[in-house]
């Protein structure tokens, strides 16, 4: 006869398995946690990808202000690749392109599709005590991936 220890066997002498509603159930608590993991984990994926175009803007940044030093106030001095002695960055996965604007020395970063295609702008500017800062601003700004 049937063990009255044994709460797996069934009426027959089988042992129990899950209910199809208990099954079920499961499946939805899964697809629903899914529905919530998976546009942040995009969304996580496209923020680090992101951060290769602000790791190599802060690249030329140090640059750019390194070659301020010894050119004094005078950003036109250090507007280009060249005159930064840097080079310029190769487009890649996640950078679509970095550029230095001549005159003005902003850099400008923009991401690949996979990176969101989103821009990190950096702006110079030195103030009457000649103290160089920068300015953060570009598309990233409104979705929070800029630094």
């Amino acid at each position: 006869m049937l063990d009255s220890k044994d709460s797996k066997l069934g009426r027959h002498g089988h042992i129990q398995g899950f209910s199809l509603l208990e099954l079920l159930l499961v499946v939805a608590l899964i697809g629903i946690l899914a529905a919530f993991a998976v546009p942040t984990y995009q969304s996580y994926l496209q923020k680090t990808r992101f951060m290769e175009v602000v790791q190599q803007s802060h690249g030329v940044r140090i640059a750019q202000s390194a070659c301020l030093l010894q050119a004094g106030e005078n950003l036109t001095a250090c507007d280009t690749f060249a005159e930064l002695a840097y080079p310029a960055p190769a487009a890649s996965d996640n950078t679509k392109s970095l550029t230095l604007a001549a005159s003005t020395g902003v850099i400008t970063g923009t991401a690949t599709a996979a990176g969101g295609g989103y821009t990190f702008v950096l702006t110079p500017s030195i103030n009457s005590a000649g103290q160089l800062s920068y300015a953060y601003s570009g598309t990233c700004v409104a979705v929070g991936y800029c630094p």
